[in-house]
């Protein structure tokens, strides 16, 4: 598995802040909210502006104040810390839900409908954000968005998005569609923005209630600022899952902007203090709207602007044909779990037919070679057609040695080589968004000692 592959309020005037209403859980260990109320932004927010210190979630999203009077100000950052310690100390029980994101809440079923929007996470097993939205909701719809900003090209002139790997996306979301109706619901899909498709969704359909997963890079976490900041003003409620990695956010032994920056130091952390949790089932059902929805279709290539994919027989004019690789990727959850199901087989046959079988590796074998040398699941994996944590109990489940064998293991190997990729983009990225929004913050105050001095 190749490890590169696809990674990818204004305040004027505010009064001290009340402690945000938390709801009681039966659960039985603590979990920290990943999607904070509106009144623990703006306190984080003003942190940030001012220098305090947080105890702020890594999640947390972080926008400067646009403060039109020092007093107004420094009331906010005043109330800051007294929210934060208010919050930890009310922080509840939520076992299953820890480091996933917030989770369902004792007695929080009848939320009406909530809206699961899709990201990288085009699958229904293992999936947080989807078993809450079914424990919670009396109905989901199930949104995808193609974004066209995925879609045009960087400033150097390249492609974000190729044919090829356009095609397996529209492989996937026709999966995901496939799967959702299979379970008695569908898949809503609209070509646009987000920020503005989303809650124009809510408007129409009445929707109060948004859950998703994070994303780890700089335009995801800006795209996912615009978009809570828009619902919110709205009054509606935004929940956000962390939900692509091995192990939890919470299970690690540092804090995620605390990420090291040094893989072997990261790896012999999280070996000797952190445990992959089991993944979750798939909803036996979806709860659907009790209306009539408009779904809409999935976009073509030539829809996205990409043309047709160019095939081997094509007369050699076609610019980027190539040749075939030894594996035909066709996109969907299915697919995923055809392909580990099928490389879990034959890793443990050539184990049973090797000298190595002692050694209970499923993977380091002489015979392991060929086209199926290794697992070649990193495409399903960058679109969250199949978990990290599904892969490693599937391995861990036939490994001749259980658990002691999955470690040894090359996939296991790459999964936390995958996982630390994943926490140092969040890492630096939150970090950028950070300076983006001081340098705003800097132009504001500059801006208002302007305006006072009459300058």
């Amino acid at each position: 598995m190749h490890r590169f592959a696809f990674v990818t309020s204004g305040l004027s005037g505010v009064p001290l802040l009340p402690a945000p209403e938390v709801v009681p859980s039966t659960s039985t260990t603590t979990a920290r909210p990943v999607r904070q109320s509106r009144e623990r932004r703006q306190a984080a927010r003003a942190r940030q502006a001012f220098g305090l210190s947080s105890a702020a979630h890594m999640m947390t999203l972080v926008r400067p104040p646009r403060v039109e009077g020092w007093t107004a100000a420094f009331r906010l950052a005043a109330a800051a810390a007294d929210v934060s310690s208010r919050l930890r100390a009310q922080e509840l029980p939520q076992a299953l839900w820890r480091g996933y994101g917030e989770g369902p809440a004792a007695g929080a079923a009848g939320k009406g409908t909530v809206l699961l929007w899709h990201r990288s996470d085009l699958r229904l097993d293992d999936n947080p954000a989807l078993a809450a939205a079914v424990a919670e909701g009396n109905a989901v719809l199930p949104v995808y968005c193609f974004d066209p900003r995925q879609f045009g090209k960087t400033s150097f002139g390249f492609e974000k998005t190729g044919r090829y790997r356009a095609k397996f996306l529209i492989e996937s979301v026709e999966d995901l569609r496939r799967s959702l109706r299979n379970k008695g619901s569908d898949l809503l899909v609209r070509t646009g923005k987000p920020e503005q498709v989303i809650p124009e969704l809510c408007r129409k359909h009445n929707i109060r209630h948004v859950f998703f997963h994070q994303e780890v890079t700089y335009e995801e976490l800006e795209c996912e600022e615009a978009l809570a900041d828009a619902l919110e003003d709205m009054g509606v409620e935004v929940r956000t899952f962390w939900t692509n990695t091995l192990y939890a956010v919470d299970d690690l032994p540092f804090a995620v902007e605390d990420t090291p920056d040094v893989y072997t130091e990261y790896r012999m952390a999280v070996e000797r203090q952190s445990k992959v949790r089991d993944p979750m089932p798939e909803p036996d059902t979806l709860k659907v709207m009790p209306h009539r929805v408009d779904y809409g279709s999935i976009p073509t290539l030539q829809d996205l602007g990409l043309g047709e994919v160019p095939t081997a027989n094509g007369g050699g004019r076609e610019v980027g044909c190539v040749t075939p690789s030894a594996q035909t990727f066709t996109g969907g959850e299915s697919e995923a779990h055809k392909r580990l199901a099928q490389y879990v087989q034959d890793a443990k046959a050539a184990v049973n037919g090797s000298s190595d079988t002692a050694s209970g590796d499923l993977e380091r074998t002489s015979a392991h070679l060929g086209a199926d040398f290794s697992c070649k699941i990193s495409p399903w994996l960058a679109l969250g057609c199949i978990s990290p944590r599904r892969i490693f109990a599937e391995i861990k489940n036939h490994a001749l040695n259980g658990s002691e064998g999955v470690h040894k293991s090359t996939t296991f190997f790459e999964l936390v080589w995958r996982d630390f990729f994943r926490l140092i983009t969040h890492k630096y990225s939150t970090s950028r968004l950070h300076k983006s929004h001081r340098k705003v913050q800097e132009l504001h105050t500059t801006a208002y000692a302007t305006a006072m001095s009459g300058a």
